[in-house]
């Protein structure tokens, strides 16, 4: 389906029309008629040296614009149920593959530097703020989140220089699960294997979603020694960063076994002292595709929030 995506074109006026990115659509139920969106386009963006597939949903009477930032091994395909909600508060929608995953360009499941999904996160947002209305809404699910936290405290913003009307992070990574043992076997790893083979394992109350990853064609079957170096990095240049002012909503899980979440609630804490935090029972990792339990009270909550 990449090649049948063109320059994005940020004017909206024409959608991807090829067999199969109809497919595409169709495999990861991505229309949304019914929650008002009057269109939904889709291209390719320019972002260094990565070609960053970028999707959008027109809403018919929009309000503001949600940029939406996927977790490691993710892609846009897997976060209808976000999309959906977002649509539901009356906002066009933005999305994009991070680099190596999805429709998006680079090897797959790997990065040299966080920095670079932070590079590729501004420029996608810039080009969003140019061309649809405001005000605009942050939502990150796990890697996405620590996207989002990397950008906010990286460029220390006031509350009134705040780019966003609402910043949400969903099961946030900081530091994953088992860090401390992980990091020294990577101390080895790396230089002998380029990447490791995933095992999935069932991170969400939702059998039908742990059966779909396995089948799923975009999912990267591998973990990528580069993208541990990368966070082996990243995890102690976020956690120096100075503590912001800025208020900022937190969804996470306490029975998520993907990340330390316990650690990272108390570092969010320390750097977004006016945070909202909703501890979900029983939640695991993939909040965006939990439970229809657990999904109906997280977006109530996000709802409430963001009112």
């Amino acid at each position: 389906m990449v090649s049948e995506l063109a320059d994005m074109d940020w004017d909206l006026r024409q959608s991807p029309e090829g067999a199969l990115w109809q497919q595409y659509c169709d495999y990861y139920s991505l229309g949304f008629e019914e929650e008002g969106a009057a269109g939904h386009y889709a291209g390719l963006v320019s972002c260094g040296s990565f070609q960053i597939a970028v999707q959008v949903w027109q809403h018919q009477q929009a309000k503001g614009t949600a940029m939406v930032v996927h977790g490691y091994y993710d892609h846009v395909g897997l976060y209808a149920s976000l999309i959906r909600f977002c649509l539901q508060q009356g906002w066009n929608v933005v999305a994009f593959d991070l680099p190596g995953h999805g429709l998006s360009s680079g090897e797959q499941a790997a990065i040299d530097s966080f920095q670079e999904y932070d590079d590729v996160f501004s420029q996608v947002l810039q080009q969003a703020q140019a061309h649809l209305p405001g005000p605009f809404f942050a939502f990150g699910q796990s890697t996405g989140g620590a996207i989002l936290l990397n950008y906010l405290l990286k460029r220390q913003f006031t509350p009134d220089q705040n780019p966003f009307a609402g910043i949400s992070l969903m099961a946030p990574l900081v530091r994953p699960k088992g860090w401390a043992s992980g990091r020294i076997i990577h101390t080895f790893a790396r230089f002998f294997v380029r990447r490791i083979k995933r095992k999935f394992k069932p991170n969400a109350a939702n059998p039908e979603f742990a059966e779909f990853l396995l089948k799923d064609p975009l999912q990267p079957r591998h973990l990528s020694v580069r993208w541990v170096s990368a966070l082996k990095a990243w995890v102690p240049y976020v956690e120096s960063l100075p503590a912001c002012d800025l208020v900022v909503n937190i969804v996470q899980g306490d029975a998520d076994q993907t990340v330390d979440w316990r650690h990272n609630m108390k570092v969010l804490a320390e750097k977004f002292p006016h945070r909202r935090l909703k501890i979900l029972p029983g939640g695991q990792h993939h909040l965006v595709n939990e439970s229809p339990e657990h999904r109906q009270e997280i977006y109530r909550q996000l709802a409430e929030w963001l009112s």
